[in-house]
């Protein structure tokens, strides 16, 4: 499946819903990573139920113990198509008896894919179908090629906020205004995952300067930034928190779990800007 206009083409995948490219027709710049293996197979998954997992990944729901993998079921789940206009596309994924077997809920996601110059914009229509509420911890995680041109280095390229106000993170000990954070693997072993919390920015950008990536994260309380010391950078709006809660609370009762009634739905959105 294929978004394209006059400068920017951008492809997808059914399984997890995932962009497996987004390409600039004029320089050639491929801003999505590959999902290379040797680092980490995905591209850009979608957290859905969970963020992260619990001490050992089993959770429970009206008294009773369920399993589940981290960071959830989405990301291996195969979408089904629903339809395709000229800059739009639109993927559906249910509930069945595997998903049950791990989330004992029955809800239905629509993702649908807009493609408007250089931006994609992305919707997600969380829809709970069940008779009871629909709790749910949700998150992206796309991944992009840094550096974006061979002939550059990962160090070259920098993490900036839309507006340098004060934010928390586990990178420095009190709230601080920030305005660079640059790209280090050696800070990267000692942070394996980057967290900001309390932002009042409308996007996050990785960028050397020339060129680079800008994602929306109007709505997210919590912002991660992630590489296993590979060729791309994860830049992560969350709904959630991912750190290992324990096993025996609650699935409701986790932290920032969000909530739909029945015969309702829940509209989560960002964008990604490419320049």
């Amino acid at each position: 499946m294929r978004l394209s206009n006059d400068n920017y083409q951008v492809e997808f995948s059914l399984k997890g819903a995932e962009i497996t490219s987004f390409k600039a027709k004029d320089s050639g710049i491929e801003y999505i990573w590959s999902g290379d293996q040797k680092y980490w197979g995905n591209r850009n998954p979608i957290l859905f139920p969970v963020i992260g997992s619990s001490v050992d990944n089993k959770y429970h729901f009206d008294n009773e113990e369920y399993e589940m993998g981290n960071h959830g079921f989405l990301r291996y789940a195969e979408f089904e198509f629903v339809s395709q206009h000229e800059n739009s596309l639109t993927m559906k994924y249910g509930s069945n008896s595997e998903t049950l077997k791990q989330y004992p809920h029955q809800f239905e996601i629509y993702v649908t894919y807009t493609l408007l110059e250089n931006t994609l914009k992305i919707a997600y229509h969380i829809r709970n179908i069940d008779y009871k509420p629909l709790p749910f911890n949700f998150g992206l995680h796309p991944a992009f090629n840094c550096p974006l041109i061979k002939s550059e280095d990962f160090n070259d390229y920098w993490i900036e906020f839309s507006n340098q106000n004060a934010l928390y993170s586990n990178l420095w000990d009190n709230k601080q205004i920030v305005e660079k954070i640059k790209l280090d693997y050696k800070k990267f072993k000692e942070h394996p995952t980057w967290m900001f919390t309390e932002i009042s920015s409308d996007e996050i950008i990785m960028t050397n300067g020339s060129h680079g990536v800008k994602v929306g994260i109007v709505g997210f309380p919590v912002v991660a930034v992630w590489t296993p010391e590979a060729p791309f950078v994860c830049l992560e709006p969350w709904l959630g928190l991912g750190r290992t809660t324990p096993s025996k609370i609650e699935f409701a009762k986790r932290d920032a779990t969000a909530l739909v009634e029945p015969d309702r739905f829940r509209l989560v959105t960002y964008h990604i800007t490419v320049f």
